[in-house]
C-alpha cells in the first residue's frame, strides 16, 4: 500500500484559508475497520459498551491505487487558524513569536511536510500550493511519473516529493525565498543523477 502525506499551509488569507479544507474534504474518506484480536482474528469488543472496537484511516477518492493518506496543516506565524481546521484530521505544526519569520510560503514549511510525514511512514509528500486544482486524476497521473528515478514534481497544484529525494537530496534551503529554493533543489537532484518534471 502506498503511504501519503498531504500538506496544506494556511498563508491564503481567512476565507481562502477556510476554503482550501473544504476544497480537500470531499476528496477524503474515512475507513472503519474492526480492531480484530491477535489470536482469533475475530472482532474485539469494549468490555463495558459492547461495541465494536474500530480504528480508522483515510484515503482519497477516485485514487486508483491502494493508498492511506496523512494530513498535515501548517499555521505560519501571525495567521489565525481557520475556524474549520479541525474538519481535517491532521498534524498541525503553530509558528508563534519565535519564529516570526516563518510567515507567507517560508521554504520550512516544506521541509516541516516532508520530514514529518516520511517520519510518519509516507513514501511521497504532496504539497497543495493551490487546493482547488487538486485531485485524484491528476494525481494518479502524476503517481505514474514517479518512475526511473523522478524524485520531485510540480504539477499545478503544488509539489511532489519521494522520501528518497529527501534521503540522497535533502531539504529545501531556508536561507532562500521558497521559489529560490526549489530552484536550488533541482539544482542538487540533477547533481546527484536523479531527475525532477
Amino acid at each position: 500500500m502506498l503511504h501519503l502525506a498531504l500538506g496544506l499551509v494556511h498563508n491564503k488569507g481567512n476565507l481562502a484559508n477556510r476554503q482550501q479544507i473544504q476544497n480537500l474534504l470531499p476528496l477524503v474518506v474515512k475507513n472503519i475497520e474492526p480492531i480484530l484480536d491477535p489470536d482469533t482474528n475475530q472482532p474485539m469488543f469494549d468490555a463495558q459498551s459492547g461495541d465494536p472496537l474500530t480504528w480508522h484511516w483515510y484515503s482519497l477518492s477516485g485514487l486508483s491505487v491502494a493508498h492511506e493518506v496523512k494530513f498535515y496543516q501548517v499555521i505560519p506565524f501571525g495567521v489565525n487558524p481557520p475556524n474549520n481546521l479541525y474538519d481535517l484530521d491532521s498534524a498541525k505544526v503553530y509558528y508563534g513569536p519565535n519564529h516570526a519569520d516563518k510567515t507567507g510560503e517560508h521554504p520550512r514549511f516544506f521541509n516541516w511536510l516532508l520530514k514529518r510525514g516520511t517520519d510518519n511512514g509516507a513514501g511521497i509528500s504532496l504539497y497543495l500550493r493551490f487546493p482547488a486544482l487538486f485531485g485524484a486524476v491528476d494525481l494518479d497521473l502524476r503517481l505514474g511519473q514517479l518512475v526511473n528515478d523522478m524524485e520531485f514534481l510540480e504539477p499545478a497544484w503544488g509539489k511532489v516529493a519521494t522520501l528518497r529525494l529527501l534521503r540522497v537530496v535533502g531539504q529545501l534551503r531556508e536561507d532562500l525565498s521558497f521559489d529560490n529554493a526549489v530552484t536550488d533543489l533541482k539544482t542538487r537532484i540533477i547533481q546527484r543523477g536523479l531527475r525532477h518534471g
